[in-house]
């Protein structure tokens, strides 16, 4: 579960950071394209985070469920 969350992270960071060097392409073009990637890595990154926090429910939903038997 950590591993698949730290690569969600990793992924979103890459799209956050990427360079957005585009030979053929307007200013507004660029622009936008680094606006999207920007939102795509940043809901990815928080996609991660909430698979983490439902990751440690359920690991404590195990625990109190093995203790009440």
């Amino acid at each position: 579960m950590i591993i698949i969350a730290i690569l969600f992270i990793s992924v979103g960071l890459m799209f956050l950071v990427y360079p957005h060097n585009i030979t053929n392409a307007s200013d507004q073009q660029i622009r936008d394209r680094v606006i999207t990637s920007r939102w795509v890595g940043g809901s990815i990154i928080v996609l991660a985070c909430l698979f983490l926090i439902m990751g440690t429910f359920q690991l404590f939903d195990q625990a109190s469920h093995h203790i009440g038997h």
